[in-house]
């Protein structure tokens, strides 16, 4: 008999934003390389390591950054912040999440930037280009939900980020994965922009 995997979470994703939250300046740290970094004139972004140009900073908001597509109530940047509105804001809290998983953006009190404070544990299948300076590699791709082969019960409540970001340096990011009870409120709620991915158990 096959056996049917338990829905332990869900991650949550949105639609990009057509936006940088460490800006619009970069270079290119060799002529004619396809590779580019946040900064300008060769100097790095004061949140990116100066070697690899990866997030060194994970606190950094941009003080007059400000959302782009509006209606949504969740929507990411390519650099890999996920952002939301108040009333998504307000279905997480009744869910579990703390006030500090979220940072109201300076310039747009209308939302806010979903940074979990919980983390659960996350590998990349494939790992390459480590960096001397940061410690970090420059590419983490194909997430592996590693929590999911240790536990056997749902995670009934709260947000949580993984432990890794996965992409390519400039533009990596953390998984946001919710609990099952908040999977389920955002399911049955009329939000613009949210997309929820089972994770399920390898038990």
């Amino acid at each position: 008999m096959t056996q049917v995997k338990k829905v332990l979470a869900f991650e949550l994703t949105g639609h990009d934003d057509g936006s940088y939250m460490l800006g619009n300046d970069t270079f290119k740290p060799l002529a004619g390389a396809s590779e580019w970094r946040f900064g300008r004139n060769g100097v790095p972004h004061t949140a990116t390591c100066r070697e690899c140009g990866g997030k060194v900073n994970h606190e950094y908001v941009d003080p007059g950054y400000r959302v782009k597509k509006r209606r949504r109530d969740i929507t990411t940047t390519y650099d890999g912040y996920t952002l939301v509105s108040s009333r998504l804001c307000r279905v997480l809290t009744e869910n579990g999440a703390s006030s500090h998983d979220f940072v109201r953006l300076p310039a747009d009190q209308d939302f806010f930037w979903l940074r979990p404070q919980s983390v659960l544990r996350y590998s990349a299948m494939q790992r390459s280009r480590p960096c001397a300076v940061c410690g970090n590699f420059a590419d983490e791709v194909v997430p592996v939900p590693e929590f999911a082969s240790t536990l056997s019960e749902q995670i009934a409540s709260g947000v949580f980020r993984s432990s890794i970001e996965f992409g390519s340096t400039p533009l990596k990011s953390f998984k946001v994965v919710v609990g099952a009870n908040a999977g389920t409120a955002l399911s049955a709620a009329s939000f613009v922009g949210v997309e929820l991915t089972p994770v399920l158990s390898q038990v």
